[in-house]
């Protein structure tokens, strides 16, 4: 079975169509310069987890990394290296032989080198597993993922299957096949003539003869046990061409088989340095939050049904990966199953929209088995992310004949046809038209429908005349403070914009 350490189960990730809208990318390019493992990073960050089980297995993984000091870099070394045994060992085959002659000689002499290299790898891999083992043990390590794979390591020490095949590949690692002699157990038709020819027994030569000559040994007390230089092939009658060709058969089946087993076995492990590159960044962006002493928790994490967003003092990861961290104001959020959602009105540069990204990029966080910054976080599950920001007027108009209002009006047309149950639905400046009563009715009426889709939202506009209808609905009223002493702070139902 495949290990990962992305997850403990087959999940099914939420739709996630937030990165850009939350500047998710420009924060991890601000924390790293390796466009690959960024780029894989967002990748990750784009499927939230949407088991619970899953985020607690990710959450544990990260705690293990960041308590164990050097636990990273010793899993990132031995992964590395590991996941570049199977291009190594393909580059070895194409150069163990290539020729274009096909006489049944040069066929044994391909298949003994192809087989030669397949049996350098099974005792490769048993040392990887040693070692896995070993460096695991080491450290104070208490996540279910890692102590699995410690355990796991340790089994194949002692499998006794894996020790016969790394004993049967020890035959062939050494030496030329001039150097061994070969016992072929041939299955013949009636006629005697080979139709399989399997390797019964294989010893070092006691005495080196020249050529082929000493390669087969009659059993003369198994009587299947065929002398094959006195059975007809395809190569001619020949008993030379016949034996090297059946040989080459034989060992040919071996390579196949040796290579099959490496291959299930190699595949156990195969893609762990690449998952690495998740924690990585995870791990710079937990640095970075105690560089500049922001607060960092492991949410709770509820399943959907729960319904709720809580947070105490969260902040938003663009400010901090830019190095304002510190003078950030956190704010705190607490919508519970009862509210449909929350709308913030306030003006403009007045923390409204960094508000929205703390708390959407807080779940998506949170979703993705990574602390969170805040103080404290209580989240449940959500199926979907889903944004609207308005754009500016020209970037609308240009190359289309529809005006602002019509072509966002379509935009949220075709988010609500793709909701999935428990959506988390992000509305900055929406219907922010000249029209400001066909935008409040229209943002309205779109707001009241979405507790029958399943959907929570959070909406920040200047739409002010929206308060005025949205009284008396089960949604959370919010305004930006007009307070120069608290500025950027979310106050709890209306403030005198």
């Amino acid at each position: 079975m495949k290990y990962s350490l992305l997850s403990k189960k087959p999940d099914s990730p939420a739709y996630c169509g937030v990165i850009y809208d939350l500047s998710a990318d420009r924060a991890v390019n601000n924390l790293s310069d390796d466009k690959k493992r960024n780029e894989y990073f967002l990748s990750v960050l784009s499927s939230p987890l949407t088991d619970v089980e899953n985020i607690r297995y990710r959450q544990e993984i990260f705690e293990d990394l960041s308590r164990c000091e050097g636990l990273f870099d010793a899993l990132k070394l031995i992964f590395t290296r590991y996941d570049r045994i199977k291009t190594d060992w393909q580059d070895m085959k194409l150069g163990s032989i290539s020729s274009s002659e096909t006489n049944p000689e040069a066929f044994l002499r391909h298949s003994f080198a192809s087989l030669k290299v397949t049996a350098i790898f099974p005792s490769t891999m048993a040392s990887f597993f040693e070692n896995i083992a070993s460096t695991l043990g080491i450290y104070d390590i208490k996540s279910e993922a890692l102590c699995d794979m410690k355990k796991r390591c340790d089994a194949m020490r002692g499998e006794e299957a894996l020790g016969n095949i790394v004993e049967i590949s020890q035959l062939f690692r050494y030496g030329e096949i001039e150097d061994y002699d070969f016992s072929l157990l041939v299955k013949a038709d009636g006629l005697l003539y080979p139709e399989k020819a399997d390797i019964s027994a294989v010893s070092p030569v006691k005495k080196k003869q020249g050529g082929l000559a000493g390669l087969f040994k009659k059993d003369k007390k198994a009587e299947n046990v065929i002398t094959v230089g006195t059975a007809h092939s395809e190569t001619g009658n020949d008993p030379q061409e016949c034996s090297s060709y059946l040989l080459g058969c034989a060992l040919a089946d071996i390579d196949r088989k040796l290579t099959e087993i490496t291959n299930n076995l190699y595949e156990i492990f195969y893609g762990l340095s690449n998952e690495l590159m998740f924690y990585e960044i995870g791990l710079l962006y937990m640095d970075e939050a105690k560089k500049q002493d922001v607060p960092l928790c492991y949410p709770t994490m509820l399943p959907a049904e729960d319904d709720v967003i809580r947070l105490k003092n969260v902040k938003e990861l663009l400010l901090l990966s830019g190095g304002k961290g510190r003078e950030t104001v956190p704010n705190d959020i607490d919508i519970g199953s009862s509210r449909a959602g929350m709308i913030i009105k306030g003006l403009t540069d007045s923390g409204k929209t960094v508000f929205l990204r703390a708390v959407a990029g807080a779940q998506l966080l949170a979703q993705s088995g990574l602390p969170v910054l805040a103080e404290e976080a209580l989240l449940s599950v959500r199926g979907g992310f889903f944004s609207h920001f308005s754009s500016a007027e020209e970037d609308f108009l240009k190359g289309s004949a529809q005006g602002r209002f019509d072509q966002e009006a379509g935009e949220i047309s075709r988010i609500i046809d793709n909701f999935r149950p428990h959506s988390l639905l992000l509305l900055n400046e929406t219907f922010q038209t000249t029209s400001y009563e066909e935008g409040t009715e229209s943002i309205y009426n779109i707001l009241r429908y979405m507790p029958k889709l399943g959907a929570k939202y959070i909406f920040v506009t200047h739409l002010t005349r929206l308060f005025d209808y949205m009284h008396g609905e089960n949604v959370m009223l919010a305004s930006t403070s007009n307070d120069p002493a608290t500025k950027y702070k979310i106050i709890i139902g209306e403030s005198k914009n």
